[in-house]
């Protein structure tokens, strides 16, 4: 969490001095704005996760706030999952990363798309869910969860809550048929 931290603090150090002139709050619109942000915990000399995002504001010292955030998912060093949105946020006490807006997650290990309104990422628990409709597509398989989903990084067991399956009247529609 300190290293975290620590690169949170420099990356707002150098967004804060970087101007030609002396700072004035009335100039402060905007002072602690970056473009092309990487956020990112390590573990021995593997990455475990890699935040970026093409702006974040991190006036705030309680979260960053992200424009069109990409959440990397590392395993054994291997990129295993991404999480995109059009916006998120990073909580610092919490460590937890929220995207939004169109949010999807493909697993590049388990060949599937989830998508939702938003997910959560908890970095400490390594818990990625969804509060409402989500669909999960595997292939030409799709299952709605209405009430969200809940799963690891790895993606290998979904929890999927509130599903509903709608099943044809007759049996013999279940058959697959060639198109």
């Amino acid at each position: 969490m300190k290293k975290t931290l620590l690169l949170l603090a420099a990356a707002a150090a150098l967004c804060a001095c970087g101007g030609e002139k002396e700072f004035s709050p009335a100039d402060d619109a905007g002072m602690q704005l970056s473009t092309n942000v990487s956020i990112f915990e390590s573990q021995g000399s593997h990455k475990k996760w890699i935040l970026r995002a093409e702006t974040v504001d991190f006036s705030s010292l309680q979260s960053a706030v992200l424009k069109n955030p990409d959440l990397l998912l590392k395993e054994n060093g291997q990129d295993s999952a991404s999480v995109t949105g059009k916006t998120g946020t990073f909580d610092y006490p919490t460590k937890l990363v929220t995207i939004e807006g169109n949010a999807k997650i493909q697993s590049f290990t388990e060949n599937l798309i989830i998508t939702a309104e938003r997910f959560f990422y908890d970095v400490d628990k390594d818990r990625i869910w969804s509060e409402g409709k989500t669909v999960v597509t595997r292939g030409g398989a799709k299952v709605t969860a209405k009430g969200g989903i809940e799963t690891d990084s790895k993606l290998t067991k979904i929890e999927i809550k509130k599903q509903t399956t709608q099943l044809p009247a007759d049996a013999k529609e279940l058959k697959t048929s060639s198109l």
